[in-house]
């Protein structure tokens, strides 16, 4: 029978009335599969995946299509987002097959949990044709899909060899050959890779924001990332109306988004537009951060003070529904220059005469006030898209850090506040026992936190410290390290693992480094052990840091767009070093340090509290100045900086 309607997940239970007999993954489902010899099919997806719509519709909710698979199969529904660790395994496994990854993503797998076949969306006939085939296979055939699925699970594990040990005191101007190869891969027309579908890539435009501005400048870089950004919140991936982004556009123009709307994109790109704003203050990219804390704050919020997953791509059964408007809908804004603005025609720009609001130009939003709110109170009397309510812990985490940039940038108290009250949501629904999990709630038993969880919370932590000046933060900062250092590690190589050593049984243990929509797990704890060794002057964690970074330069050297957020850490601590200034607070005034006229560019100058002296330290890359007593010579100190 089916046994996912006591699942918390919103996406399992999008499924707990199929036909088909599911079981959430676990010990329960995986002994079975033992006990009565059969194949288990693995079926992962999340709650606002149209193309998981499409197929449930299709053929989960088919008797026919049930009926074989009830028969044959241990079926296993995985939310990815609940499971990343069971996803990374077996999309992992979709690629060592030579096939694209995407979700819904199956894959067949012997009673051990080996892969031999998979897929991602199939429509019902060939659907049935695969399933039936897959049986035949496992009953004539076992020995040879016993093999592949041998070799596919061998594939699987990580080999230290293909990671390299490189003395980062023998490596010069790794940045620039780095931003030569991605701005050959950049769209000079509407920004972002230049391919479809087009994703935002939160971490390679960090990245561009964030190298020296002369090199920028000199590298032709700035008015590829301006492009990019202005051609996004211009697209139909930003929603004008609402507030926030879309999860990537199926054009190379941003035109026409895949409409579901997710928590960790919209964290990511609310600091990818301050940052951006820092360097060069734009009225688009304030009114984009602004607008995105309003849609997230509206929509997402849970009452408990976290922030939800996401919401769905459909509504009333249909894509984009929300979003788009017909022209007759439009009838009432008159205002020919909103109709031309947003693109708008009498045949629709998109499908079934439906339009998707796509600017021509920068031009605000705000502009264009009164048709907004008339689209608002049209928006209004429509059925939402759903909500995934699940809370996880590293999209809460980054959600932190964006709105301590906002707040560093914009100065608003609200968002200070936002960060303080999420902060302390988050310890009050993650944290048990000392322990920390994944997410707030569960169904039979709690996940343990991944790695990215663990690395994003020691990020805010030290955020909030060094914004704050409240000691407490770091003390809990160090305390997670610790936590990491113990039950993280990988046996031979620098990099940690992406589950806990108490995790439950897979077939193998991943080591998580590639930059994609996210940061990595491994590139944020990178960033970790840098900041906590400076903060705390502990040399083990700078070392440790450093050691992370020289296992990976290489890849990052080689593919340079798939490692951005490593390759921003690498040019912030080891080949563009910021300046760093440590003061105690119950000495110096913060105020004072920032209203100081210094004499190098403030965006190459970070002030950290540090209770350890009375003196100022000024730190660049892997050397300290002499302690002083006066900002006279600390002045000095930088100016020889220049």
């Amino acid at each position: 029978m089916n046994k996912l309607s006591s699942e918390v997940s919103p996406y399992l239970l999008q499924h707990k009335n199929n036909p088909v007999h599911w079981e959430p993954w676990g010990q329960e489902a995986l002994e079975r599969a033992k006990n009565e010899d059969k194949p288990i099919l693995v079926s992962i997806g999340y709650a606002a995946c149209h193309w998981c719509h499409v197929m449930e519709h299709e053929s989960f909710e088919n008797n026919e299509v049930a009926a074989i698979m009830n028969k044959y199969f241990i079926n296993i529904k995985v939310d990815r987002e609940e499971r990343p660790d069971v996803d990374m395994v077996y999309m992992e496994a979709l690629h060592q097959m030579g096939l694209n990854g995407g979700w819904p993503l199956h894959v067949f797998l012997m009673p051990d949990q080996k892969p031999f076949y998979g897929g991602t969306y199939f429509n019902r006939a060939n659907w049935m044709q695969i399933l039936l085939s897959i049986q035949e296979a496992f009953e004539n055939n076992r020995a040879e899909l016993a093999k592949s699925a041998d070799g596919f699970a061998d594939s699987l594990s990580e080999n230290p060899s293909f990671f390299a040990n490189t003395d980062l005191n023998e490596v010069s101007q790794v940045i620039p050959s780095a931003l030569s190869k991605i701005k050959s891969a950049l769209d000079p027309v509407f920004g972002g890779i230049n391919k479809s579908p087009k994703f935002p890539l939160p971490s390679l435009i960090h990245f561009l924001y964030t190298i020296p501005s002369s090199l920028s400048i000199e590298l032709g870089i700035p008015p590829l990332a301006k492009t990019w950004l202005e051609k996004m919140a211009q697209g139909g991936i930003y929603d004008a109306v609402g507030g926030g982004f879309s999860r990537y556009s199926v054009d190379s123009e941003w035109f026409c988004p895949h409409f579901e709307k997710m928590l960790y994109d919209n964290a990511q790109l609310l600091s990818a537009y301050t940052i951006a704003y820092k360097r060069e203050p734009s009225p688009l990219y304030q009114e984009v951060v602004f607008d995105t804390i309003s849609f997230l704050k509206r929509e997402l919020l849970s009452p408990r003070g976290l922030y939800y997953s996401s919401l769905d791509a459909d509504s009333d059964g249909e894509e984009g529904l929300f979003y788009t408007y017909t022209f007759t809908e439009l009838t009432q804004l008159t205002n020919e220059e909103f109709i031309k603005t947003y693109s708008i025609s009498k045949q629709g720009n998109w499908e079934d005469g439906r339009n998707i609001l796509f600017r021509s130009s920068p031009i605000l939003n705000s502009h264009f006030k009164k048709e907004m709110n008339q689209l608002k109170s049209l928006r209004d009397q429509r059925i939402r898209p759903g909500t995934d309510t699940k809370e996880i812990l590293v999209w809460n985490a980054q959600l932190v850090l964006a709105f301590l940039d906002v707040y560093q940038v914009f100065g608003r108290q609200e968002d200070i506040d936002s960060a303080n009250d999420l902060m302390n949501s988050i310890e009050r629904y993650f944290s048990v026992e000392n322990k920390w999990f994944h997410q707030s709630e569960f169904s039979r038993e709690p996940i343990l936190a991944f790695l990215d969880d663990m690395s994003a919370l020691v990020l805010a932590y030290t955020k909030l410290y060094i914004i704050t000046e409240k000691s407490e933060y770091l003390l809990k900062a160090d305390d997670l390290i610790q936590v990491i250092s113990s039950t993280y590690s990988h046996t031979e190589l620098a990099l940690f693992q992406y589950r806990s050593n108490q995790a439950d049984y897979l077939i193998t243990e991943k080591v998580e480094v590639m930059d994609s929509v996210m940061p990595s797990s491994n590139s944020m704890l990178c960033e970790a052990f840098l900041w906590m060794g400076i903060l705390q002057n502990k040399a083990e964690y700078t070392l440790m840091g450093r050691d992370m970074l020289g296992q990976i330069l290489d890849r990052a050297i080689a593919h340079p767009a798939y490692f951005a957020n490593w390759l921003r850490i690498y040019s912030d601590w080891i080949e563009h070093p910021k300046a760093l200034l440590k003061y105690n607070p119950l000495v110096h005034s913060k105020e004072n340090l920032d209203r100081h006229d210094w004499c190098i560019d403030k965006e190459q100058l970070i002030l950290i509290p540090s209770m350890s002296s009375k003196e100022y330290l000024v730190c660049v890359g892997d050397y300290c100045f002499a302690p002083t007593e006066t900002l006279a010579e600390v002045d000095k100190q930088l100016a020889t900086l220049i």
